[in-house]
C-alpha cells in the first residue's frame, strides 16, 4: 500500500476549493433570483405611487421578505427598490416561494439562505408590529382566488 503524501500545491488547491465552496454556500441569493421565484409563486407587484409610499419603501429590509399586517390579515413584502414597488404575497404565495426555493441543505439552491431569512422576518416583524400599511392600496384587491 502506497503512503499518498501532501505537496504544498495540492493542499493549497484543496483549501482554495474549500473556501469558494463554503462562500458559495453562504452567498445570498441574487435579487433577479429571489424576484423571479417570488413572482413564480404568485407574488403580485404593487408600484409605490404616494410619497408616502416611496418614503415607506427603502424603510423595507432590502433583499428579504418581511411578514407585515394590513386590515387584519398577514401578508408578506419584498421590496423592490429600482422599480419603487413592491413584491406582496398571502401565506400560501409565500409557503410556494420557500418551496421553490429549495430545501435548506439543498447544494445550489437558496434553502438555507431563505431559512435565515425567514427567521430574520420573524425577529423584524415582532420588532416592528406598528410599521403603518394603511398608505399603501388594498392588497386584498390583488385577485387571488380567495
Amino acid at each position: 500500500m502506497q503512503k499518498f503524501s501532501w505537496n504544498p500545491l495540492t493542499l493549497l488547491c484543496a483549501v482554495a476549493l474549500a473556501a469558494a465552496i463554503a462562500a458559495c454556500a453562504d452567498a445570498p441569493p441574487s435579487t433577479q433570483q429571489t424576484e423571479s421565484l417570488l413572482t413564480a409563486a404568485g407574488f403580485k407587484t404593487v408600484k409605490a405611487s404616494t410619497a408616502t409610499q416611496l418614503q415607506h419603501l427603502p424603510t423595507l429590509p432590502q433583499g428579504q421578505v418581511t411578514m407585515v399586517t394590513q386590515t387584519g390579515k398577514n401578508w408578506f413584502v419584498y421590496p423592490d427598490l429600482p422599480r419603487n414597488q413592491i413584491y406582496v404575497g398571502t401565506e400560501k404565495e409565500y409557503q410556494a416561494y420557500l418551496k421553490l426555493s429549495g430545501p435548506a441543505g439543498a447544494t445550489g439552491g437558496m434553502g438555507a439562505q431563505v431559512q435565515k431569512q425567514d427567521t430574520a422576518m420573524t425577529k423584524y416583524d415582532n420588532a416592528t408590529a406598528g410599521v403603518i400599511w394603511e398608505s399603501w392600496p388594498s392588497f386584498t384587491g390583488l385577485q387571488w382566488g380567495m
